[in-house]
């Protein structure tokens, strides 16, 4: 593992995730990660990410940490998301009905990025992506 470009740890809140969360897009779009067109998709990706750790993972409890790390490996760009939980299966999440609340989220994160799991040996959501092509296997034409 390379050594990361970015890492912030905060308070499991909301609240605290907010500073984090604008830091880590301009590190991404300073890196060239991602250009103004896939802004949103790495906002969304990353946003998603962790309101998950501090809801699920850490069960909302505000004496709980989530660290955001991100690193350049080869020629993708990976992203680690930790908290405190247990950890889940990533492929066993499947997209809600339309009444249902939950696995959005991580439906989301997969359409987006080229790769998503959880790493059990690191306990971290881990999602990769190559430079500037955030969301294109996804993309819709307009």
């Amino acid at each position: 593992m390379s050594k990361p470009f970015f890492e912030s740890e905060f308070p499991s809140t909301v609240e605290a995730m907010g500073p984090t969360l604008d830091r880590a897009l301009q590190a991404l779009a300073a890196r060239g990660w991602i250009d103004a067109s896939q802004e949103f998709y790495a906002h969304l990706c990353l946003e998603e990410a962790l309101v998950n750790a501090i809801t699920h993972g850490n069960q909302g409890e505000a004496f709980r940490k989530v660290l955001l790390r991100m690193s350049e490996e080869d020629d993708r760009c990976v992203i680690r998301v930790f908290d405190e939980g247990r950890g889940f299966r990533v492929d066993e999440v499947r997209l809600a009905e339309t009444d249902q609340h939950g696995g959005r989220g991580i439906c989301l994160i997969k359409f987006c990025m080229e790769e998503v799991y959880y790493d059990r040996e690191e306990n971290c959501l881990v999602m990769k992506m190559r430079r500037n092509t955030l969301s294109k296997q996804g993309s819709v034409e307009q």
